[in-house]
């Protein structure tokens, strides 16, 4: 649980300075595709690591780097305003956080001895 726990305050924190750095919408888009990508790159390089460590970093860290929630708000709001722009809205999030964790795993199992 302390390895979830420290990983969650540290993702968080991340994820709060990516949106103060970055500006608007962009920001969720960030971390969302970001954090899929470096998910997807942690199932493959921490496969043979301590569950501790993959807690950590997979389910604390990137966990609460990422955020479902934020975008289920955004998409409400854009399905609130338009059925078609907010169902363009969910498809593109969700297929981009896909396409990335598909990078990430592929990225990462280059190197990785099968």
């Amino acid at each position: 649980m302390l390895a979830v726990g420290f990983g969650g305050m540290a993702g968080t924190l991340l994820r709060v300075w990516i949106y103060a750095a970055v500006p608007g919408a962009f920001s969720l888009w960030a971390v969302n595709i970001i954090g899929s990508f470096l998910i997807g790159f942690a199932v493959m390089k921490l496969s043979g690591k301590s569950a501790e460590l993959r807690l950590f970093i997979s389910t604390g860290l990137l966990g609460s780097f990422t955020t479902f929630s934020a975008f289920s708000n955004d998409w409400f709001r854009e399905l609130e305003s338009s059925v078609v722009a907010g169902a363009v809205y969910g498809v593109a999030m969700t297929a981009a956080a896909v396409a990335a964790a598909i990078a990430g795993l592929w990225l990462g199992r280059k190197g990785v001895r099968e």
